[in-house]
């Protein structure tokens, strides 16, 4: 049977979607419809003077989730351009007016750097927690609450608070453990299931191990934009011209649910209807319920209405010159929110992938949550470095205006409630309103597709 998909939103999720459509409905009809002028949603790539800027997600870290990722990646052919990253040692939290080092590395040398940052007592504390982190049976989805019970009070301000605020923009004390700590999103990611399903070439598999058998992170020659534009070229060279279509600068006015068609706007006003049998919606909840205003969804429209986002403003900036300390051999750092400072936390990209920037040169991604001045933002990293920073020779900067789900606790519980009352109506909720991770959002578009199939 020949179905009618009509994805909306053309970011990672998105395009996820419109790919294994393709995988598993092979002469399936598939519509694509984007509100802005380009694909990829928050993965952005600028090339300028040799330098490569990640304005979105700065790379792919491989961990646990990866193979419908790297099946994709084997489909679409972009596996001769990994690009992997140099581990190094240590990450940093700023605390207490200095950077304090954390081991991304166990070894005897990390070990007693941290010792000499953060006391013994610290350490021998962090060890004394991860058996509770096994055993806790905790109820609450409170995530602070939790590290409280696990870590104390004083370790969870200290390190949970940083790291949780860094990586959500909130405080751990307003975060869902479900969502942001156990990750109960991913709980039906099967591997040995997946490998039977989704089955690497030899090719693939060869280089795979080659390249990335060591590696923490990797990135792509071109840049993380070469995802979203390899996978639809892949859609556009393997499906016939009338099977697919792709409308950007067009939104979605309204769904109407009875007759099973959405109404879009393009640019010049014009309006249309499409029809569907599936619609997958990756978009923000706050578009979903513009486009179902008109219905009697009440309950749904109320409840996603609840859902908060927040915004985070990041800077790409880049000198011609090293000016990070020679002992500086990190990630990068996150800062406390109790500390009184802009800026939200710092990558240093030219240390992880330095091969894909000039000799000798540095980049550098700054977060904040708080619009101020450049100037600033370079006093601030010169006092965390301990360094006089020189004017860089480029600041890239990006608001990404209300792009971050609050994570709140009950969030998980009350995304499935509203799932399944739209499943029921042929409505299918995109993965990234679970998460921003790359590899679990692909995982989550893969499986919603395989329940439909099965």
């Amino acid at each position: 049977m020949s179905y009618k998909f009509l994805v909306v939103g053309a970011g990672l999720s998105g395009l996820s979607n419109a790919f294994f459509i393709k995988q598993l409905y092979p002469k399936a009809k598939i519509t694509i419809i984007e509100s802005s002028n380009r694909i990829g949603g928050i993965i952005k790539t600028r090339k300028e003077n040799q330098f490569i800027f990640e304005e979105g997600p700065r790379s792919i870290k491989i961990g646990k989730y990866n193979r419908p990722l790297f099946y994709m990646i084997d489909k679409i052919g972009l596996y001769p351009e990994f690009v992997t990253s140099i581990q190094q040692p240590y990450n940093y939290l700023y605390w207490n007016g200095a950077l304090k080092s954390v081991p991304s590395q166990m070894n005897l040398k990390t070990i007693s750097r941290f010792i000499k940052d953060n006391g013994k007592d610290e350490l021998l504390n962090l060890i004394k927690a991860y058996p509770k982190i096994l055993f806790n049976k905790q109820e609450s989805d409170n995530l602070g609450e939790y590290l409280d019970e696990i870590l104390g009070k004083d370790l969870t301000q200290k390190y949970a608070e940083t790291v949780f605020y860094g990586l959500f923009g909130e405080s751990v004390y307003r975060l869902s453990k479900n969502m942001c700590f156990q990750k109960v999103y991913m709980s039906s990611y099967d591997e040995l299931q997946l490998k039977k399903d989704l089955i690497y070439d030899v090719e693939f598999e060869q280089m795979r191990k080659k390249i990335l058998n060591k590696a923490n992170s990797y990135r792509f020659s071109y840049g993380l934009d070469s995802l979203p534009k390899r996978i639809l070229r892949y859609l556009q060279d393997n499906t016939k011209e009338k099977d697919f279509e792709i409308h950007l600068n067009t939104r979605g006015k309204e769904i109407d649910i009875e007759q099973k068609q959405l109404i879009i706007e393009n640019e010049n006003k014009e309006i249309k209807r499409i029809e569907y049998d599936y619609i997958f919606l990756n978009v923000p909840s706050s578009e979903i319920v513009s486009m179902i205003e008109n219905s009697n969804l009440n309950q749904i429209k109320d409840d996603l209405k609840k859902i908060k986002n927040n915004s985070i403003i990041t800077r790409n900036i880049c000198w011609d010159q090293k000016i990070l300390p020679q002992d500086f051999r990190g990630l990068g750092y996150l800062i406390n929110p109790n500390q009184n400072q802009n800026i939200l936390g710092m990558l240093a990209d030219s240390l992880q992938f330095p091969m894909q920037y000039p000799k000798d040169s540095t980049s550098l991604t700054v977060m904040t949550l708080k619009n101020v001045n450049d100037d600033q933002i370079l006093k601030e990293l010169s006092s965390h470095l301990g360094i006089n920073v020189q004017d860089p020779k480029m600041i890239i900067k990006n608001d990404w205006i209300q792009n971050f789900i609050q994570f709140q606790p009950g969030y998980f519980e009350k995304m499935q409630k509203i799932e399944k009352e739209l499943e029921n109506k042929k409505i299918i909720i995109g993965g990234n309103h679970y998460t921003m991770v790359i590899p679990e959002l692909v995982y989550l578009s893969y499986s919603k597709m395989k329940q439909l199939y099965v």
